[in-house]
């Protein structure tokens, strides 16, 4: 298998925040999570400083439709005529991110939606493939896996690329050097029952690293899944019980915010680390999302 290179985005002039994934091919090469519309210049000045041109790229690996993920994949298939892989459920985000995709992340981000993500276009007709759980992808010699991995993203695909795999959100948020992994949890589509199982479809492949979309590759992926599984429960328990006592989202964010700031100056995370996950990560999301589920299951 060709060497899997990060390639840093430096998103909104910082590195270390989102990275996209390129793999040689026989031909050209194939990217993993291309990032945002906004980061498509910089990805190509980190495709060229790999050796390649961008008119090179043969495929786009989305491992679901989150703009910081693949809002930039519209673009590239437009600019190269790639052929962009995603789950079935969000292959129509990618042909008409205007129908739903742009109007829900507009009512978050405000006047603050194009200077963060660009102007995503939408993939042209026929560029976008489904692609099933379990099914085994071809492209110039080089074979990918695609697993349906929800939790995070009802429509999340983990991609096996020899013994690595591209994980997206679903194996959580990491910046080295620090351990630390923490879940990005934003509504609506959290679900812990179906992230745990979509854990141990992870186990199961034993990959020989991670890559993950915030940040980088990792060699340690037992260590790393076991500690965000616990994560995760301990994070529902403490969820369960204040959606029980009858707080609110603000009351579980503050709660989990101080449990995480114990765990990682146990863990001894640096303090610029820390900034990244308050930024990627940030407990409000996290707690609207967890909050969200918590009702649902009451319901």
């Amino acid at each position: 298998m060709p060497e899997i290179r990060t390639l840093d985005l430096e998103f909104f002039g910082a590195s270390g925040v989102i990275s996209s994934f390129l793999a040689p091919l026989g031909s050209g090469f194939a990217l993993f999570d291309p990032g945002p519309a906004s980061a498509v210049p910089e990805l190509e000045q980190r495709v060229n400083g790999a050796g390649f041109e961008l008119a090179d790229l043969r495929a786009v690996f989305a491992t679901h439709v989150h703009l910081d993920h693949a809002g930039g994949a519209g673009a590239l298939a437009r600019r190269t005529g790639c052929t962009v892989f995603a789950h079935p459920a969000g292959v129509p985000h990618l042909l008409d991110p205007h129908r739903k995709l742009l109007p829900s992340a507009e009512r978050i981000y405000r006047e603050m939606m194009v200077p963060l993500w660009g102007v995503t276009e939408a993939a042209p007709e026929g560029s976008v493939r489904a692609v099933g759980d379990g099914e085994a992808v071809s492209v110039d010699g080089v074979t990918v896996v695609g697993w349906h991995t929800p939790g995070h993203a009802l429509h999340h695909v983990a991609w096996q690329i020899g013994e690595a795999v591209a994980t997206g959100d679903v194996a959580g948020v990491r910046f080295a050097p620090a351990t630390h992994v923490l879940p990005p949890m934003p509504p609506p589509d959290i679900d812990l029952e179906l992230w745990r199982a979509s854990l141990a479809v992870l186990r199961r492949l034993a990959p020989a690293r991670l890559l993950l979309t915030h940040f980088g590759a990792f060699d340690d992926p037992a260590r790393h899944l076991d500690e965000l599984e616990e994560r995760l429960l301990r994070w529902a328990a403490i969820a369960r019980r204040v959606v029980a006592a009858g707080g609110d989202r603000a009351a579980l964010g503050a709660e989990l915010l101080a449990l995480d700031e114990r765990e990682m100056a146990a863990s001894g995370v640096p303090a610029e680390a820390v900034a990244r996950y308050r930024r990627l990560c940030p407990m409000e999301e996290n707690s609207a999302g967890l909050f969200r589920f918590c009702l649902q299951q009451q319901a």
